[in-house]
């Protein structure tokens, strides 16, 4: 099967609307950009106006879709416009906790639970209006603006890689709340002090360990309901098996995520927490995996017949790389979590295995691509994988050593978990340790996803037939 007839088999599939396709895609990506901005200003200073945390995050939503409504053809205005609506509605859930009265004290909030302010109600509309007219503005710009090019692009498939990005705060802010020992902060398991997790006041969130493990939250429930318009999307429209079974997966390996962090918090297990922690990983790495399947390049890949040959051997070298990095991870979840010996020397000496392994993998990523470079469809894409899987088994391998460096001095060690009525008095956080750490925490997840984002690559290349 030639490149050509494989692209007009995939031609000939209609697609979503691509006006509704590029606003939902926009306004999620804006909001995830702004709730991240929103989030490091707070974690910076808690006391910003909120004026400057409103406004801040309103530029970033419009650089994003500045970038984005390059790539539409006709109807920027109206694609703009709708992003606004669409964007405006999911910012509630970075926006609950603005718009609801802001007590002083836990104890005047028992009385004042879930209930919205006039100021706050004004400020929820007012940024979906300014999304809205930012949107709009911006896509008449680009409607006139005959200097740029655009492009045929499958937004669905784009959509499936910002459903992964969206997954990659909630990782690094639950490396944080480990880091911190904040995991049990927040007494209750499902609401949070008895609000309902997104109108918990931002007033009440000047205790650290609180702002942590509330925000790890509320990124979990913002990954959830972007993971939810991914399944709607993929069925929403003719789509492959592949990409819909995966999105259906994925949705399952959020929801068992998101119950298993409520359980976590109602037993108060480490186990749990261990457990945990090595899922969120898994279902990254699922993300990733499933942004590739659902890109067109994927599936119109035609690599040559040597090409296919060598991706079959790539692809067992992946798959041995993706179980060992998987064993990696367990074991050190068990170190962060449940502070097992065992668990810390296996994690050291199996690292020298998984470093190994690794690059031989990625060594065959970077030798497949080069293979097919001249190849139309080739299957060139796998080779950046490899580059990047090098560079980042090297960074995590030294983000290592360092963390084990930082977390394994001292005389005070690691002491239980304060809970919530124990945090006036629990001990302070270590910035220097908690930022090594977490960044060890979050290169591993970076790195076990793109190894399985590189196996589905093999994967597709291997499987298909010789010409």
């Amino acid at each position: 099967m030639t490149t050509q007839s494989v692209a007009s088999i995939s031609a000939s599939k209609p697609l979503a609307n691509p006006v509704l396709g590029v606003s939902t895609t926009i306004g999620v990506a804006g909001v995830l950009l702004m709730g991240v901005a929103s989030w490091v200003m707070l974690l910076v200073n808690r006391e910003l106006p909120v004026g400057v945390i409103i406004g801040v995050s309103l530029v970033v939503y419009a650089g994003l879709t500045f970038l984005f409504l390059r790539n539409v053809e006709g109807r920027q205005g109206l694609a703009g416009a709708v992003a606004g609506v669409i964007g405006g509605a999911v910012s509630v859930i970075f926006l609950g906790s603005l718009m609801v009265v802001q007590p002083d004290t836990l104890a005047e909030f028992e009385t004042q639970t879930n209930q919205f302010s006039g100021s706050g109600a004004i400020l929820g509309i007012a940024v979906l209006v300014a999304m809205v007219l930012i949107g709009w503005g911006i896509g008449m710009i680009r409607s006139r603006n005959a200097s740029y090019s655009t492009k045929d692009i499958d937004w669905r498939a784009r959509f499936a890689w910002v459903t992964a990005l969206s997954y990659l705060p909630l990782i690094a802010v639950g490396g944080l709340v480990t880091s911190t020992e904040s995991g049990l902060a927040v007494p209750d398991s499902v609401t949070t002090y008895g609000s309902i997790g997104i109108l918990f006041p931002l007033s009440l969130m000047d205790e650290i360990r609180i702002y942590l493990e509330h925000s790890h939250r509320i990124f979990g429930t913002f990954a959830g309901i972007v993971t939810i318009l991914l399944v709607v999307r993929m069925f929403g429209a003719p789509s492959r098996l592949l990409p819909r079974v995966m999105s259906v997966a994925l949705l399952l390996g959020v929801i068992g995520q998101g119950l298993m962090g409520i359980f976590r918090v109602s037993e108060q297990s480490q186990a749990l927490a261990s457990l945990h922690g090595v899922l969120a990983q898994i279902v990254f790495a699922l993300a990733i995996a499933t942004g590739v399947v659902c890109s067109r390049r994927w599936e119109e890949v035609c690599p040559s017949d040597e090409g296919i040959d060598y991706a079959k051997p790539t692809r067992l070298m992946l798959i041995i790389a993706t179980v060992a990095l998987c064993i990696q991870l367990v074991f050190g979840a068990m170190t962060r979590h449940l502070d097992s010996g065992h668990a810390l020397m296996s994690h050291i000496g199996f690292s020298f295995v998984v470093v190994l392994l690794v690059i031989i993998a990625g060594a065959k990523c970077i030798r497949a691509g080069k293979i097919d470079r001249e190849v139309s469809g080739g299957a060139g894409a796998i080779r950046p994988y490899g580059a990047v899987i090098h560079g980042l088994v090297m960074l995590q391998f030294t983000l290592g050593w360092g963390a084990l460096a930082m977390t394994r001095t001292g005389e005070d060690g690691h002491p239980e978990l304060p809970t919530s009525t124990e945090l006036a008095d629990a001990h302070g956080i270590r910035v220097a340790e908690t930022i090594m750490a977490t960044s060890h925490h979050l290169t591993g997840a970076l790195l076990l996803a793109m190894v399985v984002g590189a196996l589905m690559w093999a994967i597709g290349i291997a499987s298909r037939p010789k010409s």
